[in-house]
């Protein structure tokens, strides 16, 4: 098992993760070699995928989203909070993809052609349904329960990141004020 020290000990099992209070993306580079060989879901744009969903919780320190989530800790009810938590998740997606989207138009126009290869948004798609709540949960035995999501079921991780590729409109992601179930 490897561990990294960031100011504390964190387990490489928790794959990537944006540290709040150090306003950093913490990488341990042995979680992509687990999706590799746990999930069967790598790929360099998988990785790709993962990195930018994790930057795309520090534009959600920035704008507010994040710390406003966390103020509702204790005050709402746990299920409440699962689905604050998802809404988070599901627009870091997003913006995951609103990257991928302006990183391939400035390839693009810097040289001639796309750097998205043919295959790479599947190993996105692949990831995101691996990643899903429901999928982690029905590949570890347990029963599917909703109520305890916190990230999103497989389907909506990938629509959302879809939706930010297709778009590269940061406008288009926010989760937080559509209805829970139209997510």
């Amino acid at each position: 098992m490897t561990r990294m020290k960031v100011g504390g000990f964190a387990d490489s099992r928790m794959g990537p993760f944006y540290l709040l209070a150090e306003e950093t993306v913490c990488l341990d580079t042995s979680f992509f070699d687990q999706m590799d060989r746990k999930l069967g879901e790598g790929g360099d744009f998988a990785y790709a995928y993962v990195i930018a969903h994790e930057a795309g919780h520090h534009i959600q320190k920035l704008t507010g989203k994040t710390d406003f989530v966390h103020s509702k800790k204790g005050r709402i009810s746990e299920i409440e909070y699962n689905r604050l938590s998802v809404r988070l998740e599901l627009q870091a997606d997003f913006y995951a993809g609103v990257w991928a989207h302006h990183d391939n138009e400035n390839y693009r126009r810097e040289h001639g052609v796309n750097r998205l290869e043919p295959g790479d948004v599947q190993e996105a798609m692949n990831s995101a349904k691996a990643i899903g709540d429901d999928t982690l949960q029905k590949n570890a035995g347990q029963r599917v329960q909703p109520e305890t999501f916190n990230h999103g079921t497989s389907e909506q991780r990938m629509r959302w990141f879809n939706r930010g590729l297709r778009t590269g409109d940061i406008n288009q992601g926010d989760t937080f004020s559509m209805p829970y179930n139209q997510l």
